[in-house]
């Protein structure tokens, strides 16, 4: 079985380059270039060393969006109408009964 230690660089057929970041029981997790990070099974993956150098920047996450019905949701929120004043306050407030 193939072993990886942290930091080896190596080459998956279906993603490409990347850098291992966990070595577990029987699992090796790799963050590619892309900055997507994957769980493989050790014994079954279809990994093989490198010796090209990692990137020196790697592409920046894009922040998620939210959705435009959060949005919605938000700006739908019911407006409360204004409390309707008591007319015994009232009478009391301008002093006649």
């Amino acid at each position: 079985m193939k072993r990886f230690e942290v930091g080896a660089r190596v080459h998956e057929a279906t993603y490409g380059l990347g850098s291992v970041i966990a070595v577990e029981d029987a699992f090796t997790r790799i963050q590619f270039d892309d900055n997507t990070v994957r769980k493989f099974l050790t014994s079954i993956a279809k990994i093989e060393p490198s010796s090209e150098p990692a990137p020196t920047t790697r592409p920046r996450t894009r922040k998620r969006k939210t959705t435009k019905t959060a949005k919605a949701k938000a700006k739908a929120r019911p407006v409360e109408p204004p409390a309707e004043a008591d007319p015994h306050l009232e009478a009391e407030l301008d002093g006649d009964d």
